[in-house]
């Protein structure tokens, strides 16, 4: 297929702008839906496209904040609200989230049955909004509401740990729903659990399972010593401490901590050499049980039930 200069310089000036390239001229859209149907442009939004090399180069939220700046310059008064709002605060929240690339705007009216599949519309009378990540959303306060009515409890709490990280209040949400006429059980539960201490939102998901199976409530990251290195202490994920002494440790290794692309056998061994390490440096220090999860128990809930009350975590009374 032929280059043309002006449409290579619009594809250019949004993958500079980091966003789609929006066809504004009949001339540009046949172009741009011509380069799509040759399997160089990729469409993930009515009228929005991006090289394909380029795309595949971004993360689910990347591509969200792609359409949503341009879909900002296509719609100005657009107050983008709920996940869309969560992407550009950047605030923790599973991928996963993003398998139908939907975004969310703040209306002040009902949705129409007619709306784009793409598009949600999130009622509110009046919108007090901000900007970041170089589009207008929602306040932080209404966009975890929202998230929270939006998402189960599981999906929601590394956004609200992410948000007090980051140093937002948290207090008077369920005040705000009430006002606002919105069901604040899952707002209070959220704000019950919330903990800045959680470090990224895979140990938020894994706290909020352990929650959400009925298990005592763990203290995050408790500092040990560290003979190695003594200005910076060992951290524990997640620790229970029970009567008679008993420490129990749980520590999260995450999604593909030994599979990663050219990892060597010997790295592997190194990893695994570290932890034993470090399990004993905890029970030199006390620690009475180390139990090891992965995602995939978080996927299948059972099996980190049956490792926890096998590690003798007890579960709320």
């Amino acid at each position: 297929m032929r280059t043309h200069a002006s449409t290579e310089q619009l594809l250019n000036e949004a993958e500079h702008g980091q966003r789609c390239a929006i066809g504004t001229t009949d001339l540009q859209r046949k172009a741009l839906r011509r380069r799509t149907q040759a399997a160089l442009l990729i469409s993930p939004y009515r009228n929005l496209y991006a090289r394909v090399e380029y795309w595949n180069t971004l993360t689910p939220i990347q591509r969200h904040l792609h359409i949503a700046r341009a879909l900002s310059l296509m719609h100005p008064n657009w107050i983008f609200a709920g996940l869309t709002a969560a992407c550009a605060y950047d605030l923790d929240h599973s991928y996963a989230l993003h398998h139908s690339m939907i975004i969310c705007i703040a209306s002040a009216y009902s949705p129409s049955p007619h709306q784009s599949r793409q598009l949600k519309r999130i009622y509110m009378r009046n919108v007090n909004h901000t900007r970041t990540s170089s589009i207008p959303v929602t306040d932080i306060h209404r966009t975890l509401i929202d998230c929270a009515t939006l998402f189960p409890f599981a999906d929601a709490l590394p956004m609200f740990d992410s948000a007090a990280r980051k140093g937002v209040s948290i207090v008077g949400l369920p005040d705000r729903c009430r006002t606002l006429g919105i069901d604040s059980a899952n707002v209070t539960a959220l704000c019950t659990y919330t903990d800045p201490l959680s470090e990224n939102g895979g140990e938020s998901f894994a706290r909020a399972t352990i929650i959400q199976l009925g298990f005592v409530v763990p203290r995050l990251q408790r500092p040990f010593a560290n003979p190695a290195n003594p200005s910076a202490p060992l951290r524990a994920d997640f620790t229970w401490e029970l009567p008679g002494g008993v420490i129990i440790v749980a520590e999260f290794d995450g999604m593909g901590k030994y599979v990663m692309t050219d990892t060597k056998r010997s790295s592997i061994q190194a990893k695994v050499h570290a932890e034993r390490e470090r399990e004993d440096q905890l029970k030199s220090q006390g620690v009475t049980t180390i139990v090891r999860f992965e995602f995939e128990d978080l996927t299948h809930p059972e099996r980190l039930e049956r490792k926890l009350l096998q590690a003798g975590v007890p579960k709320r009374q």
